[in-house]
């Protein structure tokens, strides 16, 4: 009978355990379940907030357009490029619904489109940054067999069976970049070449570059562009007189780099602009407290007064 009665405390013992670990096992799934519902609700939440700020860009832009009609007298240069300076747009983060709001707007054309990028461009852009002559000429080759359709290898480029004999994993995509950070997989890309590369270069816009705008390393890879051209462009942007056309920076060239300017007018001006028409906004939103945190990035395009959206992508 005692032994009855101890086997039966025993299995009132251990039914009583697996209650309980139910119980913190129901209690813990309820609890994961109420953090998922609150993390979606405050991811849709955030990327609500980070739409809003491209919203909010796009409603400023069109301000800028509209008001450079009245400013045209008084600042030719407001008519003219009523975007210019785009990042000073919005220079504190903004608080919409009661979310933070964090957004940068570039000029498109102050990066170098790397689909539509020619070799000697590339080239150039890497020489800019002062790498070595014959690594900058194997990278440029080895990034057009990267991107165009064959197996036709470049004299210095590389095609899928040059990284097979490296070991490499990825292989050329035969198609143009789709992210900037497939860069990395190019053979002969190392990751601190492309930390300083990456910032130079775009997916997006129609490939002109802002004369206005681009920094000295992208000016640098375009046909016929010296060092003194660029000073001059840079000292131009600077002041409150812009260059607007190839003829009018000749004028303040010596005759060597003029004739060379010159000389290269006619691929320069398919390649060139000298206003920003086409921005790419980034736009983070977040609740105070919250870990969650949305990112759109949206390319938004000048249309008469209006700012046209033409593409956009949602992140985390």
């Amino acid at each position: 009978m005692r032994n009855r009665r101890g086997f039966a405390l025993i299995a009132a013992l251990w039914l009583l355990i697996a209650f309980s670990a139910i119980g913190l096992e129901m209690g813990f799934r309820s609890r994961a379940q109420r953090l998922g519902v609150a993390n979606r609700i405050e991811g849709a939440r955030a990327f609500a907030a980070a739409e809003g700020g491209v919203a909010e860009v796009r409603v400023r832009l069109a301000a800028r357009l509209v008001g450079a009609r009245d400013l045209g007298t008084r600042d030719p240069n407001a008519a003219l490029d009523p975007w210019r300076h785009p990042g000073m747009l919005i220079r504190d983060s903004l608080r919409l619904a009661g979310a933070q709001v964090r957004v940068r707007i570039d000029d498109v054309g102050a990066a170098l489109e790397l689909n539509g990028a020619g070799e000697g461009e590339l080239r150039g852009l890497f020489g800019a940054l002062r790498v070595d002559f014959g690594q900058a000429d194997r990278l440029a080759q080895a990034i057009l067999d990267w991107r165009d359709p064959d197996e036709l290898r470049r004299g210095r480029g590389a095609e899928a069976a040059d990284y097979a004999r490296q070991g490499l994993s990825s292989l050329p995509g035969n198609r143009p970049f789709a992210r900037l950070n497939e860069l990395l997989g190019v053979l002969g890309m190392t990751p601190e070449l492309y930390a300083r590369i990456a910032p130079l270069l775009t997916l997006r816009g129609v490939g002109r570059v802002n004369l206005n705008a681009a920094p000295r390393p992208v000016l640098l890879a375009l046909p016929g562009m010296t060092e003194e051209a660029v000073r001059v462009l840079i000292a131009r942007r600077a002041s409150t007189r812009p260059v607007r056309s190839l003829p009018e920076l000749g004028l303040e060239l010596s005759p060597g780099a003029r004739s060379l300017l010159l000389a290269n007018q006619p691929a320069l001006e398919k390649r060139i602009g000298f206003e920003t028409r086409d921005v790419l906004v980034t736009s983070e939103g977040w609740l105070p407290g919250s870990p969650v945190r949305a990112r759109v990035q949206a390319e938004l395009v000048r249309a008469t007064d209006q700012a046209i959206v033409v593409w956009m992508e949602r992140a985390r």
